[in-house]
């Protein structure tokens, strides 16, 4: 199912109001190296400087199901993952010759997050797409004075080398937006930083750029955030790594100066298919039977602070900028308005705050079943994939 593209955003503090109280639940990630991965890598030569898709199908085969889903054919979803997971959220970001690269977590993160596409479905969650081309990380960017995004660029949209993205303007999903306060960008436990979903709607007032990947040449740049602001924001110096290659299929490995990235040429084959193509339905019914790594407690207590902590910092924020306008104004009836002004954006974000909040307390509570070995009951229904 191709992804929505959603073009309406609210925007400006001042229309805080208008926001609504849905939230779309969207997966998030338990966290590898908390639990050892159940799966041997499959064997592979010494050296590997090109591939062909039918090694994709067969590397990527232990750690998750091939499906066939139009209209992109075949794709493959991660299995060890909770409901909640997201692409690109366990990991780093790490500044080259490139732009920002994504350094995963995981074994099979040098591949997904640097080649083809990510894309959501609401029976079996996030998927990947096969791709060819390879990119820092395939994401589009956005922030403010206090917080950084990013978002994976949708399957659908097609990327011209030499040009950009085929079309001007990205909508990814809201809920698939990553959002982490500005100071803690550069972190090496970035996971530990990130803003539950339920928070996306109301950040989104409290961010104003954009940025997508650049073509130069043949390259594919990925600049995001300047690095000069993200220097201010974490009060640390951005270190700027060496890309060196990797001759062999692994996660990417950091020293002082550089970092090591496999990344191959893999050829397109259209006869070439997995050998092992799941039925999506099958699919379904297994991850919703899989058990889920547990998550620790202290994990959702983390995860209440973090949104609390947010909250906080936006507040602050409103009554920053409402001293700085009462000290620029002169008549006093100005310095009112702007104190009644902001007096309603106030109490409308602190109810939105009420709101994540009870959101949040209401997902944690499924997870709290999963974590005590209780099953969350779900009413199976067909689907037409």
């Amino acid at each position: 199912m191709k992804n929505k593209r959603i073009s309406s955003r609210i925007g400006g503090l001042g229309l805080l109001v208008l926001m609504v109280s849905c939230v779309i639940y969207i997966p998030y990630e338990e966290g590898p190296g908390r639990e050892r991965e159940p799966y041997t890598p499959p064997e592979v030569g010494e050296r590997v400087n090109q591939v062909r898709l039918s090694f994709v199908y067969d590397y990527l085969s232990p750690y998750g199901y091939w499906i066939y889903l139009s209209p992109y054919g075949h794709v493959w979803v991660p299995r060890r993952v909770s409901y909640r997971w997201r692409p690109y959220t366990y990991g780093r970001w790490v500044w080259t010759d490139f732009g920002w690269l994504w350094v995963s977590n995981y074994e099979w993160g040098w591949l997904t997050f640097h080649y083809g596409r990510w894309g959501w479905h609401e029976r079996i969650g996030w998927f990947w797409v096969p791709g060819t081309i390879w990119a820092p990380a395939w994401v589009i960017w956005t922030w403010g004075e206090l917080y950084i995004g990013w978002a994976p660029v949708p399957p659908d949209v097609e990327w011209v080398p030499g040009v950009g993205f085929s079309v001007w303007r990205l909508e990814p999903l809201p809920q698939a937006w990553v959002f982490v306060e500005g100071r803690y960008f550069t972190t090496d436990y970035l996971d530990r930083y990130i803003l539950p979903v339920e928070r996306n709607r109301t950040v989104f007032n409290f961010v104003v750029n954009k940025r997508s990947l650049a073509a130069r040449g043949a390259t594919i740049y990925n600049e995001g955030v300047a690095p000069e602001l993200i220097q201010k924001w974490t009060k640390s110096e951005v270190r700027k790594y060496e890309i060196r290659p990797a001759l062999r299929p692994t996660r990417e490995v950091i020293t002082l100066t550089t970092v090591a990235v496999h990344k191959p040429e893999v050829i397109k084959d259209e006869l070439a298919k997995p050998k092992e193509i799941v039925d999506p339905e099958k699919v379904h019914e297994q991850l919703a039977q899989e058990r889920i790594p547990a998550t620790r407690w202290q994990e959702l207590e983390l995860e209440r602070r973090t949104l609390e902590r947010s909250q906080r910092e936006e507040e602050s924020y409103l009554q920053r900028k409402m001293e700085e306008e009462k000290n620029k104004a002169q008549d006093p009836k100005v310095k009112q308005e702007v104190e009644r002004r902001y007096q309603i954006q106030l109490e409308q974000l602190k109810k939105q705050h009420q709101e994540e909040k009870s959101e949040l307390s209401q997902r944690q509570e499924e997870e709290k079943k999963k974590i005590g070995g209780e099953p969350v009951r779900k009413k199976k229904e067909r689907i037409n994939f």
